[in-house]
């Protein structure tokens, strides 16, 4: 019962959270510019075609009414037709969706083990060179801004070494309805340095977190009972401390997926890879608004999804979530 109330509760927030999105997605795609003049053509257009262009896609309600007739297409399933690509606008946002999620669940994966492995690594020697590099390295890590980072990597990994290209996806198959890269050799490498870029600053964050929750659970009364037992600290290590941090340490992953599905913006202009991020940016520069908005509520969807997946789980892992709600 008590899951079952914090599943409700959840949802309803996840819904209200949803609409305040929408709600403000549509009113500033629709503050910004005219599509009309991206849609005919300026030069030879006469003031009688702008307005029955401007007609034609609706732009001459009030605001509050096309954001009714928006609400009431979206629980339809249809968000319109792109202005620019003439094609619907979720169909065009699914099919950038598998390079998104080609360098979201990559980084996810790299950043989980490599993250959680180095925070283990630092926290077994203390005091040590390792330590010291380890929350050095995870420091400058975090704070350099992406696209320095996406850069850099495309000055080792392309320029100077030439071991990957410098941007773009390679070579696809066909798989389920969707194009893949990493089912081929070219798209591998395509895929190497966009998927670091995305890794690195989620490996470093991974890494204080573990690094710091593992030295908290070290000092609580059931470690020091195991290392009174004689267990090794191996054993105390992966068998009792590891499962006391792997709740925040699952918040952050759910957390910065939905961070890289909606915000790999940057990575994939900087590497021109054609994904969910790349088809909002060029979007918003031709004002296409369907595509912009299915965009953004298809972003904010995984993202509040993703968010009440963790709450979720927290209480199936946790019964303390459970009966706090």
């Amino acid at each position: 019962m008590a899951l079952l109330t914090t599943i409700t509760g959840r949802l309803s927030q996840a819904f209200l959270l949803l609409l305040v999105m929408s709600l403000i997605g549509f009113i500033g795609i629709h503050s910004v510019g005219n599509p009309v003049y991206n849609v005919v053509n300026i030069e030879t257009a006469t003031p009688e075609d702008i307005r029955r262009a401007t007609e034609l896609l609706g732009l001459d309600q009030p605001l509050w009414r096309q954001y009714v007739v928006f609400v009431q297409n979206l629980a339809t399933g249809s968000f319109g037709t792109s202005y620019i690509y003439h094609l619907p606008a979720f169909d065009l946002v699914l099919s950038k969706l598998p390079a998104t999620l080609e360098l979201a669940v990559g980084a996810i994966v790299i950043a989980t083990i490599a993250g959680t492995g180095l925070g283990l690594l630092a926290v077994t020697r203390p005091g040590t060179l390792i330590d010291r590099i380890v929350v050095t390295a995870t420091v400058f890590a975090l704070s350099v801004p992406s696209f320095w980072l996406s850069m850099m990597l495309i000055l080792a990994g392309a320029v100077m070494t030439g071991w990957f290209p410098p941007g773009g996806r390679g070579s696809t198959v066909e798989v389920l309805g969707g194009d893949w890269s990493f089912l081929t050799a070219d798209g591998l490498k395509h895929l190497v340095l966009p998927t670091l870029a995305l890794a690195i600053p989620n490996v470093a964050l991974i890494a204080r977190l573990a690094r710091a929750g593992t030295v908290e659970v070290k000092k609580t009364d059931f470690v020091r009972f195991c290392i009174a037992k004689g267990l090794s600290g191996r054993r105390i290590l992966f068998r009792h401390a590891l499962p006391n941090i792997s709740l925040p340490i699952i918040t952050i992953v759910g957390l910065q997926f939905g961070g890289m599905l909606a915000f790999a913006v940057v990575v994939e202009t900087i590497f021109a890879w054609p994904g969910v991020g790349k088809l909002l940016i060029d979007s918003i520069q031709l004002l296409d608004r369907p595509v912009v908005m299915a965009t953004l509520t298809f972003i904010s969807i995984a993202f509040v999804a993703l968010n009440a997946l963790v709450d979720l789980l927290y209480a199936v892992l946790d019964p303390r979530v459970r009966i706090s709600a």
